[in-house]
């Protein structure tokens, strides 16, 4: 998964769980790399979903996950910076099964088509990693603080970004990688020419990203 040494992954020993993280450790799930499309360095826009829902990276689903990349992928894609606030005019926060994630919020244009159906036996798929990859103070959320429920913005049907990235719905799924780095969401990419930029080709044409990078660290 294009892990760098530093970051120190490790795999659990046998009998482990995802509760049993070293110290200065923390637990993430392999699904959300694989069909989540997620990547270290994490993003300023998925730590601002971490951070104004109040939410640890580890307590989200394997299904709610995909929901933050995908929009933000959307967003990038149409040349919209995405924004928390935006996000939440789309999605609502649930828990289910010691997990949060995120419902399409009803009387809005959706912005996804197909999500994600259910991962079998992503939970036992895990690993650690040192907390300081991901260079933000989470809040692991208990379940007496409830549901987080942040207001929407209002008259957002009127705004430019709304109208762009609601076009056309699109389903989630795996992205190619250099997708990804075209749209500022993974490092996974060295230029041969110091100066160049990663160029994406869907059908045949060429489609260029200049954005600048939206990863911390």
């Amino acid at each position: 998964m294009g892990f760098r040494p530093e970051w120190g992954a490790q795999y659990p020993t046998a009998g482990s769980t995802a509760l049993d993280a070293p110290p200065g450790y923390m637990t993430l799930y392999a699904a959300f790399f694989r069909e989540g499309n997620f990547r270290l360095p994490i993003t300023k826009f998925t730590a601002s979903v971490l951070r104004n829902y109040g939410l640890h990276i580890s307590q989200i689903n394997a299904i709610g996950h995909p929901r933050i990349t995908h929009f933000e992928f959307v967003c990038m894609a149409n040349r919209v910076e995405p924004t928390f606030a935006m996000f939440n005019v789309f999605y609502s926060v649930t828990y289910t099964n010691g997990f949060y994630s995120f419902n399409a919020r009803t009387g809005v244009a959706p912005v996804c088509s197909v999500p994600l159906k259910s991962l079998h036996d992503w939970k036992q798929k895990f690993f650690y990693i040192r907390r300081g990859v991901i260079p933000m103070d989470m809040h692991y959320r208990s379940v007496d603080e409830g549901i987080p429920k942040i207001d929407v913005l209002p008259d957002f049907s009127e705004e430019s970004w709304y109208k762009k990235i609601t076009h056309k719905a699109t389903a989630i799924s795996q992205l190619e990688e250099m997708a990804l780095v075209g749209a500022g969401m993974s490092l996974l990419w060295v230029p041969k020419n110091p100066l160049g930029v990663p160029a994406y080709c869907y059908n045949g044409k060429r489609m260029w990203f200049f954005q600048s990078h939206g990863c911390h660290g």
